[in-house]
């Protein structure tokens, strides 16, 4: 029997098409599911994974049942629907899949890209399994995401940076117009902390939100305190929490989360800190800033992300460098800021199984590293480097993922960019 991914794999071809026509047209042949399922709407350059993973941890924590959509996979295609914290049931899933390709082959469904029936996919599962709400990961930009059918009562906006250039625009207030392009009449729309002063993302998006109505939440700034944990405020008094996830850029990220919890317990008496508290020292998000062993792993793919990472004060000694990265990113001052970070470190070039991938040659014409032939052979290499510290894998989450399966001996689905 074919897996999930296998049979939604001839749609790949579709490439992405940014309008919402057939998307809304393949949800109302389906009983529109998004329409009664409340939703968490996620947008912003980077964090938005970590935040729909502290916001689900949270709402569970608090005795809902939860749907979280996100993308791309890590490691298996399930993983970007989960029900109740846990992948969904491939089987249950597959016979949603079934009904919808026979649809779309039947001419009843309109002909749609790999996300766009991935993410008609998720929406009849969310329904058919009788979650309560739904915390959904926009997958590029906000306004023509196929993400953007859903029906929220809060959204989010966790920060604005150079990134899908070529798609989105190429200045700050351009990419927040797009991103700013899920806030909707009367929804709260939460901004992370870094957009909390005047600037042009901000400027952008608050011209949006005025011109639709939608109230601005600013979410506040946390305080670190000892013990990896933050101080954040709940309901307007102070709620001590335990970070689970390294990186000083994750606390704006809680900030975020926090602030979205607090409008939504606005409506639901169930969200309460002390269920706030538990889902965040439950909240897990592989392959983000993530030590295993003698490996340290980020999927940090931008400029944005690559600085954070490299400005960290909590990095462990790095012994060596795993890099690969995809050719619509800015790999060369990614390279940069790595080197400059970590001068004595060798460099491992990869490239992820990813028509998109940037060529190791290609990469080494930019830095003194070591072209690989896989993920694996650059991984193998750099762990052999004789020195103390971790090895640290980075710039691309494919190749986070077939490095961090292969350690684990984990099942991996093949990477899909979209």
């Amino acid at each position: 029997m074919a897996t999930l991914l296998e049979s939604l794999a001839p749609l790949i071809a579709r490439g992405m098409v940014l309008d919402l026509g057939a998307m809304r047209e393949a949800l109302r042949s389906l009983g529109d599911p998004q329409a009664s399922l409340p939703a968490v709407h996620v947008a912003g350059t980077n964090g938005k994974g970590s935040v729909t993973a502290f916001v689900d941890a949270s709402l569970r924590a608090s005795g809902i049942r939860t749907g979280r959509y996100t993308s791309p996979h890590l490691h298996r295609f399930v993983e970007r629907i989960a029900v109740d914290g846990a992948p969904v049931d491939e089987a249950f899933a597959a016979a949603r899949c079934e009904a919808l390709l026979a649809g779309i082959a039947s001419g009843s469904l309109p002909k749609l890209t790999f996300f766009e029936a991935a993410t008609a996919l998720a929406w009849t599962c969310f329904r058919d399994a009788q979650v309560e709400r739904v915390v959904v990961e926009v997958g590029l930009g906000g306004r023509l995401d196929a993400t953007n059918v859903c029906a929220p009562d809060v959204t989010a906006i966790t920060g604005i940076a150079l990134d899908h250039t070529a798609v989105l625009g190429e200045t700050l207030g351009a990419i927040a117009s797009e991103k700013a392009g899920i806030v909707k009449p009367g929804v709260p729309c939460v901004l992370g902390p870094t957009l909390g002063a005047a600037c042009e993302a901000r400027n952008a998006i608050a011209a949006i939100a005025a011109r639709v109505g939608a109230p601005i939440v600013d979410a506040a700034g946390v305080v670190a305190r000892p013990g990896g944990r933050i101080e954040a405020r709940f309901r307007g008094a102070p709620l001590v929490l335990e970070m689970p996830l390294a990186g000083e850029w994750q606390h704006e990220n809680a900030a975020t989360a926090v602030a979205i919890l607090d409008v939504l317990a606005n409506h639901d008496a169930r969200i309460t800190a002390a269920a706030v508290a538990e889902g965040f020292a439950a909240a897990r998000w592989p392959g983000r800033l993530e030590r295993i062993a003698d490996v340290l792993f980020d999927g940090c793919h931008n400029v944005d992300g690559v600085t954070a990472l490299c400005a960290s004060s909590s990095l462990p000694p790095v012994r060596a460098v795993v890099f690969g990265a995809s050719s619509d990113k800015a790999w060369r001052p990614m390279l940069t800021a790595l080197r400059a970070r970590f001068p004595s470190a060798p460099f491992h070039l990869c490239a992820a199984a990813l028509a998109r991938a940037v060529p190791p040659s290609t990469l080494a014409q930019a830095i003194d590293g070591v072209p690989a032939s896989s993920p694996s052979e650059a991984f193998i290499a750099a762990r052999a480097t004789p020195r103390d510290g971790v090895v640290l894998v980075c710039g691309s989450l494919f190749v986070v993922a077939a490095v961090r399966a292969e350690l684990l001996g984990l099942a991996q689905d093949p990477p899909v960019g979209m």
